[in-house]
C-alpha cells in the first residue's frame, strides 16, 4: 500500500437485511489503491452454505462501531449503503449514519472489477468472508447476486472514488447575440411571403 499516509482515507460500506455486513477500508485518492481492514458480517459460511451467527441488529451494530473506532475514533461511522435500505432509522439508533449510494449496481461492479484487474486491492490476512465471496463471484457484466453481502460492502466505497469536478465554462455571447437578447421585443419580426404570416 504504497501511498503517502496523509492522503489515506478510512471509509466503510454496509449491507442490510437478514444478512448484515460491514466493511472498513483504507483508500488513497491517487493512485486509487484500497486496503480492506475489517469485515463485520452477522453470518458465516459452513460447507458452502450461509448461516446466521445469531446476533441481534444491536449486537452487530455495536461490533461495527467498535471496529470503526479503532481506525477513525474521532469520526462518526457513516458507511455507504444501497439507497433502498429499510434499516437507516434502526441503524441511526445504533450510531450508524448511513450514506445512500445511488451509483447503479452495474457501475459498482465495473469499478470494483477495474480495481482488481489493476491489482489495486489488498486484503488483510485475517479476513475470511470477503475472500470466500470474491472467489465465488461470477457474471460477466453483472454479478449473480447470491451470498455476496460483504462483497457489496466493498463495492460501495470503491465506487465513490474521487472524481475531478468539471465546471462548465461560462458561455460567451457575441455582440449581436447580446443585442438581440436585450432588444427582442422591439426588433421587427421577419415576414415569410410564402406563408403569408410572421415567423
Amino acid at each position: 500500500f504504497d501511498v503517502d499516509e496523509g492522503r489515506i482515507k478510512v471509509s466503510a460500506g454496509a449491507d442490510s437485511g437478514t444478512y448484515c455486513s460491514g466493511l472498513i477500508v483504507a483508500l488513497s485518492p491517487q493512485p486509487y489503491e484500497c486496503l480492506v481492514l475489517e469485515e463485520i458480517p452477522n453470518y458465516r459460511y459452513v460447507g458452502g452454505e450461509i448461516e446466521l451467527l445469531g446476533l441481534t441488529i444491536s449486537e452487530w451494530a455495536w461490533t461495527f462501531t467498535q471496529a470503526w473506532a479503532r481506525y477513525s475514533p474521532h469520526r462518526r461511522l457513516k458507511p455507504w449503503i444501497d439507497p433502498n435500505t429499510q434499516f437507516a432509522a434502526e441503524f441511526a439508533h445504533q450510531r450508524i449514519y448511513v450514506q445512500r449510494n445511488h451509483k447503479a449496481p452495474e457501475l459498482r461492479v465495473e469499478i470494483t472489477r477495474e480495481y482488481f484487474q489493476h491489482d489495486k486491492v489488498r486484503l488483510a490476512p485475517w479476513l475470511e468472508i470477503l475472500p470466500y465471496e470474491l472467489e465465488n463471484a461470477n457474471g460477466r457484466y453483472m454479478r449473480v447476486k447470491t451470498d455476496d453481502h460483504t462483497l457489496d460492502c466493498l463495492e460501495h466505497p470503491l465506487s465513490r472514488r474521487p472524481r475531478s469536478k468539471r465546471l462548465a465554462e461560462p458561455k460567451t455571447r457575441s455582440f449581436i447575440e447580446e443585442y438581440v437578447e436585450r432588444h427582442r421585443r422591439t426588433l421587427p419580426r421577419a415576414v415569410d411571403p410564402h406563408l403569408g404570416r410572421h415567423v
